[in-house]
């Protein structure tokens, strides 16, 4: 319970159950010092449509307006489109917000969309996205990286190489991307079979790799109904990790932006 932000949470402009607002609210209640608005702009969602984008802008910044307890990040969540890394969110939208998440989704070819059967081809793939992701200029963070359990065939954490981790782990800490240790990790893994406790060993020990190059990490809940502020996995992960303490993201360092 010592990390107090929580970058990664949705609301009703995508598939959240809370308006801004009340999301606002809550957080303040449990005392949190940062959160991300980070609504999905994926292919087909609200967030696509220009009007409903700018508004979305314009109620955050009205509602964070004067707060001195809370710290209210405008961002949205991507998805990948493919294997090189390209993402459904263009640089016309990054101009306007200060937290941009990019995740492995249904839309994701060749990982989670069109999976392959070649358990070897989509380990490949999955690094090869994420490899991708760190070249795309205005992203910020992974949400929940390696999110492989639920697909046939699955992936667990310890299954990737570890060379392959420390070759992404390295151009991560390179280009400062945020590794996203999100609490509902078990989500993505609860059609595998694995138990609570061996996802929490394996997850640690990959976050351990990533620490070890110096990669920056941030907890979230992933807030979709009333779970916001919720990040006791994530802790226990970067504990188990022994991720030092100048590794985790300050959120007061993010500037923010008006417009």
């Amino acid at each position: 319970g010592s990390i107090r932000h929580d970058l990664h949470t949705h609301t009703t402009y995508s598939d959240g159950g809370h308006g801004v607002a009340l999301q606002i609210l809550l957080a303040r209640s449990f005392q949190l010092e940062a959160i991300a608005i980070t609504d999905h702009l994926t292919p087909g969602s609200k967030l696509c449509e220009e009007e409903t984008f700018q508004a979305y802008c314009a109620e955050i910044e009205q509602l964070r307006a004067g707060l001195d307890d809370l710290m209210v990040l405008k961002g949205a969540e991507a998805v990948a489109l493919d294997t090189a890394g390209s993402i459904s969110l263009g640089e016309d939208e990054a101009r306007h917000l200060e937290w941009i998440l990019c995740d492995l989704g249904q839309a994701s070819e060749g990982t989670l969309r069109n999976t392959p059967q070649s358990k070897q081809r989509y380990m490949d793939n999955v690094i090869s996205t994420y490899m991708g992701l760190c070249d795309v200029p205005y992203l910020n963070g992974i949400a929940h990286p390696f999110n492989t359990g639920n697909t046939v065939p699955h992936i667990l954490p310890e299954e990737y190489p570890e060379w392959a981790l420390r070759e992404l782990a390295h151009k991560m800490a390179e280009r400062g991307i945020v590794f996203d240790v999100m609490n509902l990790q078990a989500f993505w893994f609860q059609r595998c079979g694995i138990s609570p406790d061996e996802l929490t060993r394996q997850y640690a020990a990959l976050v351990r790799v990533f620490a070890k190059a110096g990669v920056t990490f941030q907890v979230s809940s992933d807030d979709h109904r009333c779970g916001i502020g919720h990040t006791l996995w994530s802790q226990r992960v970067l504990a188990l990790a022994g991720l030092p303490a100048q590794q985790i993201l300050d959120p007061k360092t993010i500037p923010l932006k008006q417009g």
